[in-house]
């Protein structure tokens, strides 16, 4: 019975996605019905795909192109693979065990048919979308409507090469012309019921979805163009129909306070070409020539308004929490948005919309360049902090969680533009004024009266607080709050190995790795792992061969290597703001002993004691790191004294309920200031 079964091969296409690609690889080694090949199509990826593909030895092909795109990718392959059947799969997608045999007996079930050409599964949505997504059975007249096909599907391999993938859908509904092209020669398919593959579904920022549908119509007509004779004139129709309006759902969805009059007048335009008599269309009118009355129309006012340093994890983090899915393993970068949000208070922020290129911002990041070397500080994220005024006055209370986002608030607040009560979440402030000051009395007189009009400053490191009140002359003015994590989500691992001596973590300018590089050349038998950004494991210079490097791990793993490490080493220069505080918590939580330098930051408020729950060491002294870590790595028992003495202290004094608790108390007060709605 096995050996009438057809031959399939298994093609995985690739392009910098080797951290998805194991569990793709996996995924088919696990079959219960074997393919005869399975061939990874890498096109031109620039990440560790290659090393991937390396770990599972003959057992994988490897095929190399320059980057070309997927189509040339897959149409070369066609005419290499061997199988009479061949699966794709993405490689960031995997499926179950019992695939390729449930397949298969589709196939075999039509096998007198010629015409049969292709099985394609419904799919388990997982990643940004989770559920399972069904897809209608097989009809030419509803395909050419829509796609429903997707490309991980198997399909007879002789159609295949009859069909081709053409390049010019590069851009975009590659699959849905190549599913068109076999319907219009004749070919047939059946869906694969049950989801059994697995799809992942991207967090894409809204702007690159905008970008997407409005390259709709242009591909439709692409395909209207080949497919010339296929399609009826009342189907182009509906088609160019279905693709314009696709391109109002990206008007109405990329609508943005932060988008300039030039891109919303283009918008307009757009809008009134293909739905001037739309019911949007008085919408987009308001928006296009005045979007402050627009989005007050629109949006709810907030109580607390969040203004948050602009990065892609952040904006998928507050994404997850606005839809009421938990934010993750890093949540605690939210600072407590994420809490007061399910606690029932009207919570808003600066990243819930897209952010298109614009000149302002070119001509504003050219001048950042140019000024901040100058001064000492910079401007800071004006674009995101102006454009988003208008929700930040009508709120309760704005939060502003780093100088990128607070001393542009503070420009604002003391021109009297911004009305509403601003706090201020100071990480580092401290060291930018005593180098403005270096440069600048004038300059620092000037910050200092600025700075004067916040309403209330928040400092997690101890010293930082203290700083900021002999500065400001204000007692009342700063509240230090100890920083906290959720002890839930960092918890130990008891099934986890410890494979490595020393473990290091951190990106900040305050790092000190160059005692521990030190350290690692005088101890050759100590195995140590730095996780660090590109800037500054370029300080670094040749690392001893027990270092191994690792760069910006996403959260998950680097959970999984402190559960593996021995011991966690924090080395800190001398500084107000920065001991290493949210990892140090996150490792203590663990349950890992951990050696951190003892700096101003973390020295009194947290409740840390040497050799109690932590163990100190001198800032800047490698004598003192190599005391302290020898006793550690000698001393099994002390170690896990130490570990367990540090979960129990974060649980009972540092968890993220105590922290949100602290924050909501200081918001609370200006909160009963803030403007009545």
């Amino acid at each position: 019975m096995n050996e009438a079964r057809p031959t399939v091969s298994v093609v995985i296409p690739c392009y910098n996605y080797g951290r998805y690609l194991g569990k793709a690889i996996d995924s088919v080694l696990a079959q219960t019905v074997k393919p005869i090949e399975i061939v990874v199509a890498d096109d031109g990826s620039t990440d560790n795909t290659a090393d991937v593909v390396a770990q599972y030895g003959d057992a994988v092909k490897y095929r190399k192109f320059d980057h070309c795109g997927v189509c040339a990718v897959r149409q070369t392959m066609l005419n290499e693979l061997k199988g009479e059947w061949f699966l794709n799969l993405d490689a960031d997608d995997w499926m179950e065990p019992n695939f390729i045999e449930k397949a298969l007996e589709i196939v075999a079930s039509h096998s007198e048919d010629r015409t049969f050409a292709f099985v394609y599964p419904d799919i388990q949505c997982f990643g940004s979308v989770v559920g399972q997504k069904e897809y209608p059975d097989f009809d030419v007249p509803r395909l050419k409507l829509k796609n429903y096909i997707v490309m991980n599907s198997l399909i007879r391999l002789d159609a295949a090469r009859s069909a081709g993938f053409d390049p010019l859908f590069n851009i975009g509904e590659e699959d849905y012309d190549f599913f068109l092209t076999l319907a219009k020669k004749g070919y047939r398919g059946q869906r694969l019921p049950g989801g059994l593959m697995h799809y992942r579904v991207h967090s894409k920022s809204r702007t690159n979805t905008i970008v997407r549908q409005y390259q709709h119509r242009t591909i439709m007509r692409r395909i209207l163009q080949k497919h010339r004779g296929f399609f009826t004139r009342e189907e182009a129709k509906v088609a160019i129909d279905r693709a314009n309006n696709s391109i109002l759902i990206a008007l109405i969805q990329g609508r943005t306070p932060l988008a300039g009059f030039g891109r919303r007048l283009g918008d307009w335009l757009l809008c009134a070409r293909v739905g001037w008599r739309h019911a949007e269309f008085g919408c987009q009118t308001l928006y296009c020539f005045w979007p402050g009355r627009y989005f007050a129309r629109r949006e709810k006012a907030s109580d607390v308004f969040y203004l948050f340093r602009d990065t892609p994890e952040r904006r998928e983090m507050v994404r997850q929490v606005m839809d009421g899915a938990a934010s993750g393993l890093a949540g605690e970068q939210l600072f407590g948005f994420e809490e007061l949000t399910q606690s029932g208070v009207a919570v808003d922020c600066n990243l819930r919309f897209a952010r298109p290129a614009s000149l302002r911002e070119t001509v504003q990041g050219r001048i950042e360049r140019f000024y901040a070397p100058r001064t000492g500080v910079g401007l800071g994220d004006q674009c995101s902090v102006l454009g988003h005024l208008g929700q930040m006055n009508r709120a309760r209370v704005v939060v502003a969680t780093s100088d990128n986002t607070g001393l542009p608030a503070a420009r604002l607040k003391s021109r009297g533009r911004l009305r509403t009560p601003l706090v201020y979440v100071s990480i580092g402030l401290p060291q930018r004024l005593m180098a403005i000051e270096g440069i600048s009395k004038a300059r620092a007189a000037r910050y200092r009266k600025r700075l004067s009009c916040v309403d209330r400053f928040v400092a997690y490191g101890f010293e930082e607080a203290e700083w900021l009140r002999r500065w400001l002359g204000d007692e009342q003015k700063v509240r230090f709050i100890p920083f906290g994590v959720d002890t839930r989500k960092w918890k130990p691992d008891g099934n986890a190995v410890e494979d490595t001596d020393v473990l290091s973590i951190g990106s900040d300018p305050m790092r000190d790795f160059g005692l521990l590089v030190e350290y690692a050349r005088q101890r050759p038998t100590v195995s140590i792992c730095l996780v660090t950004n590109r800037a500054c494991a370029a300080n670094l210079g040749t690392l001893p061969e027990n270092v191994r490097l690792l760069i910006q791990l996403p959260v998950a793993e680097l959970k999984t290597l402190i559960a593996g490490a021995r011991l966690v080493v924090l080395p800190v220069k001398e500084n107000t703001y920065s001991g290493a505080t949210t990892t140090l918590l996150q490792c203590m939580a663990m349950g890992k002993p951990v050696v951190v330098s003892r700096v101003g930051a973390i020295s009194e408020g947290y409740g840390f004691t040497d050799g109690a729950n932590v163990r100190w060491m001198v800032p800047g002294s490698a004598e003192s790191l190599s005391e302290v870590v020898d006793d550690l790595l000698a001393d099994g028992d002390l170690r896990c004294r130490l570990g367990s003495a540090a979960r129990k202290h974060v649980t009972d004094h540092l968890g993220l309920e105590r922290y949100v608790s602290a924050i909501e108390s200081c918001l609370k007060e200006l909160l009963q200031k803030g403007k009545e709605k």
